[in-house]
């Protein structure tokens, strides 16, 4: 059987369109079936109304004549359709005598192609089997239906749906919404009224709402549309408000309001953001330091030196540092990520979380373009965690809601780092503090007057002090606290960032580049007291 044009790439490549015949056909569709249609199922309806257009155009092309098949008999004045031609229309002209040795006497046809304006020759009367004959399957014998329509949207969507978006964009019938159209004249009509409604609703609750909820406030079930008209209109209409935010999933939309928003979704905390030029060479470091950089939970940390993920993981544990626990946030490190639910940009993203001591609920801002989830302020002051402590975040069967924990233990007073400001530098004491947690030894550290540690961090980003000038300030202070005479990379790592941003990467070139600094392996350093 020949090829049909639109089992061939190159007719969606180069030759499918959207017809206004075609836009025509869709404008009955959605009428008849009052309803949205995702850019997937028109995706289907105009594959299907391309199979049927050519199916009707075949049927046109072959009510002109007769199939041309190699053993049949012809006269002049005969119109013959050549499927190898892609169904092209030709008259016979003339007949002749032919003869082959091996498969005996024939006839000759000359054949005229008015639209290519050529004459071509072909046999009849030809009683050997041929690779054309009984190849009048023209109609009937393509794969059709929903398999085969599903087949060429599969292998040719990356063509087709862009297609269809801007065709449909450019008509003023169709609107959108998250990739699913619907006729202008069908949007449910919602007054202003009713806008404001959503508002009070949204602002009550204290968090995102999602398309149901308002729907049911706003009491449009009896209009006599939909459901899905309904939720699409209410969509459509909140995303085109400047006042509404829409922080949910692509195709889980949840409404909340700009003038609610925290700025900290907008702009990330200055205590989360790298200095400009503070980058670093892995190359540059000895193999041995090169593997710490796993060993310290930053999100800044390339991903190709993150800790490794377990894709099968339903829960992480990290380490809490200074910047997030200030700033009230979470890191999205590599493994964090791998729990979150995927999106496709860089919208922002509003997660339930529960707290896993309390079953309480809050919302976290998921900030995927700078790598952080803000909303833990109260969190952390409530359970008193410290830097340093271990916590964990577990997904549920819900991707828009998360589990956050950390990791209990019997009150005591343990003696640890706090980091406090004399004589406007960052200084480090042991003192007793009560816990109530599981905390990284090497990391954890408290701190003392909270308002003099954020002037001490205004005052280092203004005058941009370098790291190593940071580490002979605070290196000598870490150093007195042990009786080593080294310094873990984990716990300096964790005290520069009380002064200044500094993740591990930049922190360990420093490091293996200053010239009082010596590596003792194992993760320590010493440092020489200049005399």
């Amino acid at each position: 059987m020949n090829q049909r044009l639109t089992q061939t790439a190159a007719f969606w490549q180069n030759d499918f369109q959207i017809t206004d015949e075609a836009t025509d056909a869709l404008y009955t569709h959605f009428v008849e079936k009052g309803k949205p249609c995702s850019i997937d199922e028109l995706g289907l309806f105009f594959v299907q109304k391309a199979l049927e257009d050519e199916e009707k155009s075949l049927r046109a092309e072959l009510a002109q004549g007769k199939i041309y098949q190699p053993n049949e008999t012809y006269a002049v004045g005969d119109t013959l359709i050549f499927t190898k031609y892609n169904y092209a229309a030709g008259t016979v002209t003339a007949t002749r005598p032919g003869f082959h040795p091996e498969y005996g006497d024939f006839t000759v046809l000359d054949v005229a192609f008015k639209d290519q304006n050529v004459t071509a020759s072909f046999a009849a009367d030809f009683s050997t089997p041929h690779a054309l004959t009984d190849a009048s399957s023209a109609i009937g014998q393509n794969e059709d239906g929903s398999s085969k329509t599903a087949q060429i949207l599969a292998e040719h969507r990356q063509v087709i749906l862009p297609k269809i978006e801007k065709a449909l964009a450019a008509n003023a019938n169709f609107v959108h919404f998250n990739h699913h159209w619907f006729l202008a004249d069908m949007l449910v009509e919602i007054q202003e009224g009713l806008l404001n409604i959503v508002d009070a609703a949204i602002d009550i609750n204290a968090g995102p709402l999602d398309v149901t909820a308002l729907v049911e406030q706003l009491e449009l079930d009896g209009k006599g549309a939909t459901p899905e008209a309904i939720q699409f209109s209410v969509n459509y209409m909140l995303d085109n408000d400047p006042r509404f935010l829409n922080v949910g999933l692509p195709g889980q939309p949840m409404w909340y309001l700009q003038r609610l928003k925290p700025p900290q979704i907008s702009h990330p905390p200055h205590n989360l953001i790298v200095p400009e030029g503070l980058t670093f060479d892995p190359d540059s470091l000895a193999p041995d330091i090169r593997a710490l950089l796993s060993a310290i939970d930053d999100e800044a940390t390339p991903v190709e030196f993150a800790r490794p993920i377990d894709p099968d993981a339903d829960e992480v544990t990290f380490v809490l540092n200074y910047p997030h626990r200030r700033s009230g946030t979470l890191p999205v490190l590599p493994a964090v990520e791998a729990l979150l639910p995927d999106i496709p940009d860089d919208r922002v993203l509003a997660l339930q979380f529960v707290d896993g001591q309390t079953g309480e609920e809050m919302v976290g801002w998921y900030v995927r373009r700078h790598r952080y989830i803000f909303g833990f302020g109260d969190w952390f002051a409530n359970h008193q965690l410290p830097v340093g402590a271990f916590v964990v975040l577990k997904r549920t069967d819900d991707p828009l809601k998360m589990v956050v924990n950390y990791v209990p233990q019997r009150t005591l007073r343990e003696w640890v780092r706090v980091a406090t400001v004399k004589n406007n530098q960052l200084a480090f004491e042991m003192r007793n503090r009560q816990l109530s947690c599981r905390y990284d030894e090497l990391m954890v550290i408290g701190e003392e007057g909270s308002d003099a540690i954020d002037e001490l961090w205004q005052r280092t980003a203004e005058k941009n002090t370098p790291i190593s000038v940071l580490i002979d300030r605070i290196f000598p202070e870490l150093l007195k606290l042990t009786s080593q005479g080294a310094v873990h990379t984990n716990t300096l790592y964790s005290a520069i960032n009380v002064a200044r941003r500094c993740p591990p990467g930049p922190l360990l070139q420093e490091l293996s580049n200053h010239p009082r600094c010596e590596w003792m392996r194992h993760g320590y350093w010493t440092f020489k007291i200049a005399e």
